[in-house]
């Protein structure tokens, strides 16, 4: 029954701490910079995240894949780097903050 009991623990912790991980809106994955007329995106799973501090991505190119941790935000402040008058739409799912690249 104890042994019972101390699986029954472990297994509980196991999940909690499974879970906590799944929900961290960090990421170090495998992305490609996407680069139009409306700004810079990740791409990663078929979905699109806007860079809100596109400084940190400034050195890479249109397609090119990249390591990336970023935090999944729901806004950004516009970094400034649209000037001029875009007639393309760009959907994302959300807007990304590049903590690291390589």
């Amino acid at each position: 029954m104890q042994k019972i009991k101390s699986i029954a623990i472990i297994a509980l912790i196991l999940t909690v701490i499974s879970l906590i991980n799944s929900c961290k809106k960090e990421r170090d994955i495998e992305a490609v910079i996407i680069t139009d007329c409306t700004g810079k995106y990740l791409r990663t799973n078929g979905k699109d995240y806007k860079v809100c501090n596109t400084d940190k991505i400034e050195n890479y190119t249109d397609g090119q894949i990249v390591e990336v941790t970023f935090k999944r935000t729901k806004e950004c402040i516009d970094d400034g780097n649209n000037q001029f008058f875009c007639n393309l739409f760009h959907e994302f799912d959300s807007w990304a903050q590049v903590i690291n690249i390589k």
